[in-house]
């Protein structure tokens, strides 16, 4: 049976981000620096998964390169490499070694460009990453190919092994993010590399079939979905309870002679409409990597109806139990938030 290795470059075999080391590397920090500055509203969003991936890295890749020789492009390439062979992970090279030494095949895929990832290796492992185009010896600042990553590392990896049965491989794949879960399922045997340089077998892969991957799958996505779910709920708490504070002392000025649960509930339901539209979009976009639709609309509209009337609830009881307007928010969003998480995700994954 052949036996291949797949294996990430970016924060897989390395320690870091190729892409910006390059960058420094080639234009200096200066340069650099600007760049990223000038496109960081793209990037926040492409982190946000509002802005596509290869279309955010074609733009820093078209200022920083575009319009430059391929062969001073290839230069600093290989220049780049060999100044900084201290970015491999020593363990993961030492693995692609032993692996090697018994005649196992080695693929590197990765979705940085393989101008710079080849120049790391000898000439027996193979390079799969994205490929620029050029016109005249020039780089036009595009890519040749669609950006190596999610997907397309599948893709690109079958078309390299072209019309060979599958049954007939042994595949174990490294990775590190989100952009190699489609390479990891692929395979028949998947390790996530930590950023410590642990390298741990990802969950349900030692069955080796299908099902098992699509568990090992849904319980890492899962873990993403609530890291992610973190993110957006700590912003939209944090943009709720400042409203709050906010029109707590307005409504009392213009209506000094309410009680302190309405007064509460009132702020509250404002700063809940606020927050309630970020989260609906925060949440689709981001945290569950859903679109949004009316039917998924209506159920996450539901969910935070049923949040609002246990968030009104609790409000109002801790206020009744002596906290005060300012503090009892605390304790509700200790109860509302993880079960509006589970709300949530019932209605925009069903």
């Amino acid at each position: 049976m052949r036996k291949i290795i797949l294996s990430d470059f970016d924060g897989t075999l390395t320690t870091c981000d190729t892409l910006l080391a390059f960058s420094r590397f080639a234009c200096g920090r200066f340069r650099m620096g600007t760049g990223f500055i000038l496109f960081s509203p793209i990037l926040i969003l492409m982190k946000l998964h509002l802005y596509p991936n290869w279309k955010a890295k074609q733009r820093l890749f078209r200022w920083f390169f575009g319009g430059m020789p391929l062969d001073r492009f290839n230069a600093l390439c290989a220049d780049f490499a060999a100044k900084n062979s201290h970015l491999l992970r020593p363990k993961m090279v030492r693995l692609l070694a032993e692996a090697r030494q018994e005649g196992t095949e080695v693929i590197v895929v990765s979705a940085s460009i393989d101008n710079w990832v080849a120049p790391f290796f000898d000439d027996d492992i193979h390079v799969v990453g994205t490929q620029i185009e050029t016109k005249d010896g020039i780089l036009t600042g595009r890519f040749k190919t669609n950006n190596c990553y999610g997907p397309e590392k599948v893709r690109r990896v079958e078309l390299l092994l072209g019309d060979e049965p599958r049954s007939g491989l042994r595949i174990t794949a490294y990775g590190d993010s989100r952009g190699d879960r489609e390479m990891l399922a692929y395979a028949d045997g998947a390790y996530i590399v930590k950023k410590n340089g642990d390298i741990k077998a990802m969950k349900g892969y030692e069955k080796s079939t299908p099902e098992a991957r699509r568990n090992a799958w849904k319980d890492n996505k899962t873990y993403g979905e609530i890291i992610r779910f973190g993110v957006v709920g700590v912003t939209a708490t944090a943009i709720q309870y400042g409203i709050y504070l906010l029109f707590l002392p307005l409504l009392a000025h213009f209506f000094p002679s309410t009680a302190d649960n309405p007064l509460a509930t009132a702020a509250n339901t404002i700063g809940y409409l606020v927050s309630f539209a970020f989260n609906f979009v925060a949440s689709t976009r981001y945290t569950f990597h859903v679109k949004a639709n009316a039917r998924r609309g209506a159920g996450f509209a539901l969910s935070h109806i049923i949040n609002y009337l246990l968030q009104t609830c609790f409000l109002n009881l801790f206020i009744l139990l002596g906290l005060s307007k300012q503090t009892a928010m605390i304790p509700m969003f200790c109860v509302c938030v993880p079960v509006n998480f589970l709300l949530v995700r019932f209605f925009l994954k069903r």
